[in-house]
Formats: C-alpha cells, structure tokens, sequence
C-alpha cells in the first residue's frame, strides 16, 4: 500500500546523513536535527492552543521546520506568502479567525531542539496521520478570489514518490530551493519530493533579480545537481552569467533541471539548453492536482510538449478541448467555496486547453483568465479593477503576452491626465495593493481600447498590434 511505502520512506530519513544547507546560516542539518528541530516547534505551536497554524514568513530555516512540525501532530498549516499586500493576507486570515499567527521567526523557538535518539523519531514517525488534513495553500482563481487548497500529506507524498521515480530523483541529488516556499512549486516540488526521495537540499535565497547575480556561483560551490525552476528563471539566469561560465560546471556532471509554474516556450528552451549543454524537463500541474505530467531524463522528447502523462494519471478532453485530470492525490477540496463544480464524473476541470500527441501532453492556452508569473497565479480582472479605483484610468484592458519568450503582463490603458509617468505611477498602485509579482511589465497608452461585436475589449487585435509594433523596433 502507498500508505506504508511513504512511511518507510520517512522512517529512513530519520539518521545523521546530511540533508538541509542553509546559505544563510552557512551549515548543514541531518535529517535527525531537522525533525529535532521541528518537534521544539510542534510544542511551541502547542502552547498557541490553535488547531490551525497560519505562518507568515519568508523562506529560511523556520518556515521549513514549520513544514516538519506540522507533520508530527494534528495542526493544519496555513503558509502565507509575507510579500503579499497586508489587505490580501487580511482576506486570507478572516477565513480562519481562530488560527494561530506567526509572521515573526522570533515567536519560534532555536531550530537546534533538544536531542533525541533515531529509534524515537521512528516511533514518532510511524504515527504520523498521512490521511488528515495536513496543509491549505492558497492560490488565486479567475476573479481573484483567493481558493485555499486542502490536501493532505498522503496526497502530497505520494505525487513525490510517483514523479520522483519517474525523472529520477535520488539520493545522488543536491537539489536547489529557490522557489517562493509558501506556494506548491515551494513546498511539494522542493521540500517534500526530496526529502521523500533521499535528496539532499540547499537552501537558497528566495528567487529574484538581485538573488540571481549570484546563483551560478552558489550553485558550483555546493555542487547543486538538480533544480526546479521558471521560465522566468531560466531567462533571467541566462541574463547574469552572457559568457556561460556555468557551462563547464554541468559538463561531466549529470544534472536535472525540472520546469514548470509557467509555460516554458522551445526557443527558450533551446536556448538555455545549447547554451550549458544540459537538458531541461518541462512538467505540467496545478495545485488541486499536484503533477500530472513530466519528460524524463533519457526519454525522447518533443517539442512544445510538457511531456509524458505520469503513472497512475488519467487525462480526458471535453468538447473544447479543455483537460479534465484524475489522479489518486487530488486535493480534498477549497476552504472557502465548494470544489464540486470543478468535477465532472470525478475527473477535476483544470481550465487548460490541451491535446495528447505521440503519448505526449501539450497544453494549448488557458480557458481561464489567469496570467501565471514566477510561479503564482494573477488574475487579469483583480489588476484591472485596482487600476480603476485609482482614478488615474478612464478604461483599461489587463492580459498576458509572449514577449522575448516569456509571459508578461501587459495593460492598455486610456489615462484619466497624467504625464509621462504614468506607467510608474500606476506600478505604485498595483504594488502597493496586490504585490510586486503584479507589477505591469508594459503599458500601452490609447484614446480609446478598440472592441468586438459583442462590446468586449479586442484582446486578440491589441496583441497583434503591439507584436507588430515591437517588431518594428527591432528591425528597426
């Protein structure tokens, strides 16, 4: 049974083999001082007298404890992204009025704990409850209404093992977190797949621009092997190293690099992979239905696709094309609104459009109006209803486009006055209410936003414009 399986798993990880690095705090932590660690947090969370524990903190050592904490008792974690804007996190939080807040690493006590032996952290682990309810992430629908995701930690473990296997994570693997440790990509992909699988992880900064000058160094100097990474990433890293020392790094090493949180376009892919002679793995999943599909190192690959459906996966299309998914770690549905009308025949709506070619997915646009940056869903409606109430706009019209191979956010807008800043001006807003990741990448400024029949903005006619325009620069 799977149950027993992940409970193996775990019970092996529990001796003084290395596994966590923090760039940070500059040292390693055995699986035995993790889970040490963790139950000094488990009392501390105790004396909270909350059943739901809401953790407000940005990636580090604390937050990653949190995770182990949470597993050896009954408490249900609520991870909460401290970028986001405090009017977001006040939604979040009144839909659990009762949990027990923690935004501060010194509310937490030392992460050393005090020591136990390994035959007592095996007693404690067999006893974990795989099948309670373990965490809710929340993640943002097409309205912007905030969906918390509830899974529990059979689920969570056995999407790891099952995708694990299946591109090859081991005990070989020095896997790279830099992900934004509150969201799945964060959570599942880089924290509870390595450690289910045996691999080692170093834990380094949060992803961003400043981050990324030194990521290549932080990567030889650890001897980093595997990665979860954007295309966002991937572009941006290109950026910091233009001479390509990193290449030399890969060339006698075997390496994973696994994509995904965005779609990564084969430009950008063959780029990247001509450029450090190193292979990249898109996958494909969301936060309801954790993976759903991978290439695998050693398999042929095709292009444009997110790979090979997993083991135990089961796709179907409807009538447009949209992909329905069934798998045996589904969610256990939303905290806050009724996860049964995303469910036709036990298979869940996933809002994406898709085919399946030659025993590979490709994934052909949204249904939904999302726009999927660095990870994190954004809704289009939400960015335009903040840039009216700003009073700085008559009209505007939000969508994604695909500009130098990557998704970007894009506002054509008709401005209420205001001069040649106005772009800046209307990022203090967006950034001030919903965050920096919505921050516009580009505003397009216009007497008036052109309409279809029905009376809806032209999104289809503006993009080719402002392609078209932009392609005149460079030619140009």
């Amino acid at each position: 049974m799977i149950e027993q399986q992940i409970l193996d798993c775990l019970k092996k990880r529990t001796d003084d083999a290395p596994f966590l690095y923090s760039l940070e705090e500059k040292r390693w932590w055995t699986y035995r001082q993790v889970w040490q660690g963790a139950l000094a947090y488990k009392r501390c969370f105790e004396q909270m007298g909350k059943r739901e524990i809401a953790v407000i903190l940005e990636n580090g050592v604390p937050l990653f404890l949190s995770y182990f904490a949470c597993m050896l008792s009954d408490f249900v974690l609520i991870p909460l992204d401290p970028q986001k804007p405090k009017e977001e996190l006040a939604q979040v939080l009144a839909h659990h009025p009762q949990a027990g807040v923690v935004d501060d690493p010194r509310q937490l006590p030392g992460t050393d704990g005090e020591p136990v032996e390994q035959a007592g952290l095996v007693a404690l682990v067999e006893k974990i409850d795989l099948e309670r309810l373990y965490m809710i992430t929340y993640t943002s629908g097409s309205t912007g209404q905030a969906k918390g995701v509830m899974h529990c930690l059979k689920s969570l473990f056995h999407a790891g093992l099952v995708f694990g296997r299946a591109v090859g994570f081991g005990a070989e693997c020095v896997a790279c977190h830099t992900m934004p440790m509150t969201y799945m990509a964060g959570i599942l992909n880089t924290i509870l797949m390595p450690l289910i699988m045996g691999s080692r992880i170093v834990l380094f900064p949060r992803f961003d621009v400043f981050t990324a000058v030194s990521f290549w160094k932080n990567v030889m100097q650890h001897e980093v092997n595997a990665f979860w990474l954007s295309p966002t990433m991937l572009n941006m890293l290109m950026t910091v190293d233009r001479r390509g020392q990193a290449r030399e790094y890969f060339q006698n090493r075997r390496s994973l690099f696994c994509i995904g949180t965005a779609p990564l376009f084969p430009q950008l892919k063959e780029r990247f992979e001509t450029k450090y002679g190193v292979r990249l793995l898109p996958s494909y999943g969301l936060s309801e239905t954790l993976f759903l599909s991978s290439e695998y190192d050693g398999a042929e690959e095709t292009r444009g696709s997110v790979g090979n459906i997993l083991p135990e996966v089961r796709l179907r299309f409807d009538g447009g094309g949209e992909i329905l998914a069934g798998v045996p770690w589904m969610f256990l549905g939303y905290s806050n609104e009724d996860a049964g009308a995303y469910f036709t025949q036990g298979l869940y709506h996933t809002g994406d459009l898709g085919h399946v070619e030659a025993e590979k997915l490709f994934i052909d646009g949204r249904k939904k109006e999302l726009i999927i940056k660095g990870g994190m869903n954004i809704s289009p409606k939400r960015l335009e209803e903040v840039l009216l109430e700003s009073g700085l706009v008559k009209e505007c019209c939000v969508s994604s486009v695909v500009i130098d191979e990557e998704e970007r956010i894009v506002c054509w807008a008709v401005l209420n006055g205001g001069g040649e800043d106005a772009g800046s001006a209307l990022n203090r807003v967006v950034t001030g209410r919903l965050g920096r990741a919505c921050a516009v990448d580009r505003y397009v400024f216009a007497e008036r936003i052109p309409k279809n029949l029905n009376g809806k903005a032209d999104k289809e006619t503006m993009k080719k414009r402002l392609l078209a325009s932009l392609r005149g620069e460079n030619e140009g």
